[in-house]
């Protein structure tokens, strides 16, 4: 159960949309919120920005109704201490600036690289644009990853009437029916609206197009199991998808 949602705060465009994102969802989940300032040379290491930047959120998370939540500045590199802090929530939030999304196939490993490589809790990426919760694609490539996935989406698909539609894919059409029947047979138990569509290849392409074609505003998939020299050689189809999706992704390892 999500009892602990942690989203990465400050004072950039980004940012500020993850903060959004985050306390909208820890409200309509009930859970605590967790807003924590990551200071580091970025920010200039300026005790001002940080000040700043607690008080509007403090300020912020005030006009939530029956929303439990702290606000905290950590000191270090956000690359490495928001996995360290992360291990105390259930849930992380982080916002990802625009341009990452809009360099397209010049995809360079940057801090959210580092951030998935390493994290080991549930993270949610949001893009600047993104809207909450109406349908989540959850897609499964028949595995135990995907299965913590599904798992995760049935979770909040049914605390915040989310519909959920699942995507099975594999290279065979008879393998992503039998993955297909598989989630069918797991979300009966969840008060969930679904549908489901199968596809051929566990692909960046087949992803985006089924996330846009449903009109999907969150997608889910399990994070990339290549060691850390093939990521830094090539993109992982998870990573790929956390940068050109325009709509919230939910990652789980």
């Amino acid at each position: 159960m999500i009892k602990n949602i942690l989203v990465a705060i400050g004072d950039t465009d980004y940012e500020k949309n993850a903060f959004e994102y985050a306390g909208q969802l820890a409200v309509l989940l009930g859970t605590h919120l967790s807003c924590v300032f990551f200071q580091d040379s970025s920010h200039g290491g300026n005790a001002d920005v940080a000040a700043t930047v607690l008080r509007r959120t403090e300020a912020e998370c005030a006009l939530y109704d029956f929303l439990d939540y702290h606000v905290e500045a950590v000191a270090g590199n956000p690359r490495q201490m928001i996995c360290e802090v992360a291990r105390s929530a259930d849930l992380v939030v982080v916002g990802l600036p625009e341009d990452v999304r809009k360099r397209r196939l010049k995809l360079i490993q940057n801090q959210i690289d580092d951030v998935l490589q390493h994290i080991t809790r549930p993270i949610i990426v949001v893009h600047e644009q993104c809207t909450l919760l109406r349908k989540i694609l959850a897609v499964h490539h028949g595995d135990i990853y995907s299965d913590h996935a599904l798992g995760l989406v049935a979770e909040i698909g049914e605390l915040t009437k989310a519909g959920v539609v699942g995507l099975a894919l594999s290279s065979t059409q008879p393998e992503a029916t039998q993955i297909k029947q598989q989630m069918e047979a797991y979300l009966k138990y969840y008060d969930v609206q679904t549908e489901f569509l199968t596809a051929r290849g566990f692909t960046v392409a087949n992803i985006l197009e089924n996330a846009d074609e449903s009109d999907c505003d969150l997608i889910a998939l399990s994070a990339s199991h290549h060691g850390r020299l093939y990521e830094l050689v090539f993109q992982s189809t998870t990573q790929t998808v956390v940068k050109l999706a325009n709509r919230a992704v939910l990652v789980t390892r």
